[in-house]
């Protein structure tokens, strides 16, 4: 098959659907993932069923990641960039912070990459591209946010091992971190905060705002892109400066 293919997990998001439409823009197959079937199912409509398809199952369980190999396996038989994109973000001091919480934070954002990877593994051939979305507070840390901060780290750690691992093959794996992108995660932490989006990008020193899902995609893109062949485990940092401001 020449036409290359995708993977996307998360992908009735923000930034999953920007990835989606942009890679869909350069002629991919595109399988997408997320657990609200009714936004996954509007997402492959308005792509067009010829180039998106919707596999919608909860990235925490192995079996059905089992189940979703095989279907990419027999309608593509390879996957050139699988790009793990599902997470959850809840603030919430450490007191208030359940084992519950935790638990399924780890699961939904950690957890999940590594059950991509490992089963997709047999998809995924020399030059193909693996991208997961961290966050730049993957290395600050984060006020409010412990589980999700650890889970972040988490995701840094495991890219940069599966980068080691996979390099012998050709398979390139790399993250994003981001900050706040204006999506629903954005919307919850200013509500959660009492903020406004503005304030919240006021501390940013490039354009003093937070960013477009469409500008985080960019970047997604270009490491999914045969014009990033030379890396591999490296943090992709997309947060207008704030990291070091």
């Amino acid at each position: 098959m020449k036409k290359k293919t995708a993977m996307i997990t998360g992908a009735a998001g923000g930034l999953g659907q920007a990835v989606v439409q942009k890679l869909v823009a350069q002629e991919f197959m595109v399988f997408v993932n997320d657990n609200d079937a009714d936004r996954l199912k509007a997402l492959e409509e308005s792509c067009g069923t010829e180039h998106v398809h919707a596999l919608c199952f909860d990235v925490t369980q192995e079996d059905a990641w089992k189940k979703a190999a095989a279907t990419i396996q027999e309608k593509a038989g390879k996957l050139d960039v699988l790009f793990n994109n599902a997470g959850i973000f809840k603030i919430d001091t450490i007191e208030d912070t359940t084992v519950e919480l935790w638990e399924k934070t780890m699961a939904v954002n950690t957890l999940s990459m590594f059950l991509g990877i490992k089963e997709m593994l047999p998809l995924l051939k020399n030059g193909s591209s693996v991208i997961n979305t961290a966050s730049i507070a993957s290395f600050l840390g984060s006020k409010n946010r412990i589980a999700y901060a650890a889970s972040k780290g988490a995701v840094a750690s495991l890219t940069k091992a599966a980068a080691i691992e996979l390099a012998p093959r050709g398979i390139r794996v790399n993250s994003v971190h981001p900050a706040y992108i204006k999506t629903q995660m954005a919307e919850h932490a200013a509500l959660a905060t009492d903020r406004t989006m503005e304030e919240m990008g006021a501390r940013i020193p490039l354009y003093n705002r937070i960013s477009t899902a469409d500008e985080v995609a960019d970047a997604v893109v270009f490491l999914a892109s045969d014009a990033s062949r030379f890396m591999t485990g490296s943090e992709m940092v997309v947060d207008g400066g704030q990291s070091v401001n």
